[in-house]
């Protein structure tokens, strides 16, 4: 029979036993590997998410309160161009036109006329219908200043809303990306791990092949 004490002293304390000692290194590194995961972004990146997940709904509050803005603007631009007036408006024109028949009936009276038999007050009547309607007219010009003041900061709501949601989103996609790029980074040391173990045996077993030949 073979002498196969040098032999198995050759393998157990040569070859096989670095072998074994590789495979309990990568062995323990790819256990890590698991037990760590992909791990967390850095902190920027949660600060910058959570500040984005903030931004993006106050972005559109904004966009919503300018796109209302501007309906109410362009409402009045409307009613200002068929020379209508609003019930407040209206509602003042002709406080303001009975107080001027008033007066005018008070200045007759007072004269010892009556003005409904009067033909000068007919005229008076006409020019106060002159001064009714340029105050219609100023308070029309009050209501296209308000609805072009209306449509503009509406606008400028619409702009700084679009932009806030606009940051927010490439805020959100850079994390993604992040998030992509080191879930890959990841998978790739996975891989990397599995493979080197997979050589690492592949070695063992073919150094095994002639040592087995030298026990039998």
């Amino acid at each position: 029979m073979a002498d196969t004490s040098s032999s198995s002293g050759f393998l157990g304390t040569g070859m096989s036993g670095a072998s074994m000692l590789g495979v309990g290194a990568l062995g323990a590194g790819l256990g890590s590997l698991l037990a760590n995961g992909p791990g967390a972004l850095p902190s920027q990146f949660g600060q910058a998410t959570t500040n984005a997940n903030w931004q993006a709904p106050s972005g559109e509050a904004l966009v919503g309160q300018g796109q209302g803005l501007v309906g109410q603007g362009q409402e009045a631009l409307a009613m200002a161009q068929k020379g209508e007036l609003t019930p407040e408006q209206q509602a003042q024109l002709n406080i303001y036109g009975q107080g001027l028949t008033n007066q005018s009936r008070q200045q007759f009276e007072s004269m010892g006329m009556n003005p409904d038999q009067s033909t000068a007050f007919i005229s008076q009547t006409a020019a106060n219908d002159q001064q009714i309607m340029a105050m219609a007219q100023q308070q029309i010009q009050t209501t296209i200043q308000l609805g072009l003041g209306e449509v503009s900061g509406g606008n400028s709501l619409i702009s700084s809303g679009e932009g806030a949601v606009s940051a927010a989103d490439q805020t959100l996609v850079a994390s993604g990306q992040a998030q992509i790029q080191q879930d890959q980074a990841y998978s790739n040391s996975l891989m990397s791990a599995f493979s080197s173990i997979g050589s690492l045996f592949g070695s063992i077993g073919k150094a095994a092949g002639p040592a087995a030949a030298l026990l039998a």
